[in-house]
C-alpha cells in the first residue's frame, strides 16, 4: 500500500541544468517578488494616521499642540536668560 507521503518530492532546481532564458525568467520573477515584498512593507505604515477622519484631526491637534508647546519653551527659556543676564 503506498501513502500520499511516498510520492511527494521536494523540488531541486538545478539552475545550471536550465536553458538561460528560463533561469533569467526566474530571476526576474525572484526580483520582482522581493520588491513587491518591500515596497509592501514600506509603503504600508503601521505608525501613520490611517484613512481615519477622527485619527487625523487627532494628528493634527497633536502636531498643533506640540508646536505651542516648542514656543512656550523658547518664550521661557528666553525670559530665564534674561532674568539671568540682569543679576
Amino acid at each position: 500500500m503506498y501513502h500520499s507521503r511516498d510520492y511527494i518530492r521536494y523540488w531541486d532546481i538545478d539552475f545550471q541544468d536550465l536553458p538561460p532564458a528560463v533561469a533569467g525568467a526566474f530571476g526576474v520573477f525572484a526580483l520582482l517578488l522581493m520588491a513587491l515584498l518591500f515596497w509592501g512593507l514600506l509603503k504600508t505604515r503601521h505608525t501613520g494616521p490611517r484613512r481615519d477622519p477622527e485619527a487625523r484631526e487627532r494628528a493634527r491637534a497633536r502636531a498643533e499642540s506640540r508646536r505651542r508647546q516648542a514656543e512656550l519653551r523658547k518664550r521661557r527659556l528666553a525670559l530665564q536668560r534674561k532674568k539671568a543676564g540682569r543679576r
